[in-house]
């Protein structure tokens, strides 16, 4: 992953941040370095970085120097091919109420000529497992016939795509991380996708409102509408 310097309570620091120059937020935290070459990582809350005037540059771990914390595979933010009107769009969320606490699962799937929206109670977990529970619940969700179509499956948890695509070592929910790495074969023009939450993307934030909904009812729906054209 690539390093962006900002400005961390008046001092220069240096981020670990997606191609787009956005820092990657894991649990609700950023990884940072006091400086270029620096081995040792620190975590904090996104909010407490400002941009610097005059530093877009973006430097790659081997520009940047130190030792690399993670693997070379890159979140990204937009697909290798881009979408046309035969491409399934996929949003996927998870919510919970305390954490771990009641939680549901949200996915919006845009099919050429319908909407699909799934908003799933599955019970007590924590946040990381109902992000994952809802990227599993949306590839379960395809079928056969949809195997060598394009698919983009959006998430906003960075956390979920470091430990599917990113070469993150996880220490728990290993189960279902399983599951779900053994049913992307199966999808061989799949991409997983990096979005910003709560930033008004469309999808995004129907996912987000069927995940809240499952947890607020503690009930699951699934609902499907024809695709107005």
């Amino acid at each position: 992953m690539p390093w962006k310097a900002f400005d961390y309570r008046g001092e220069k620091v240096w981020v670990r941040v997606l191609d787009t120059g956005k820092p990657i937020v894991r649990r609700g935290l950023a990884e940072f370095r006091y400086k270029q070459g620096a081995s040792k990582s620190y975590r904090t809350p996104r909010d407490n970085f400002e941009e610097l005037d005059g530093e877009a540059e973006v430097l790659s771990d081997a520009e940047f120097g130190g030792r690399t914390t993670t693997a070379a595979t890159k979140l990204r933010e937009q697909p290798k091919v881009p979408a046309d009107d035969q491409t399934i769009i996929i949003h996927t969320d998870g919510a919970c109420s305390g954490n771990p606490g009641p939680a549901g699962i949200g996915v919006h799937i845009l099919r050429p000529d319908k909407i699909t929206e799934i908003s799933e109670y599955i019970g007590e977990a924590t946040n990381n497992v109902a992000e994952l529970e809802a990227i599993r619940r949306a590839i379960e969700s395809l079928d056969d016939s949809e195997r060598e179509r394009n698919i983009h499956l959006y998430t906003d948890s960075g956390w979920s795509l470091g430990v599917l695509i990113g070469g993150w070592k996880a220490k728990k929910n290993v189960a279902i991380i399983d599951k779900i790495k053994a049913k992307l074969p199966e999808f061989p023009k799949l991409e997983l996708l990096k979005v910003r939450g709560h930033a008004g993307m469309e999808g995004n934030e129907e996912a987000d409102a069927l995940a809240t909904k499952a947890v607020r009812i503690e009930d699951s729906t699934i609902k499907e509408r024809a695709r107005r054209k």
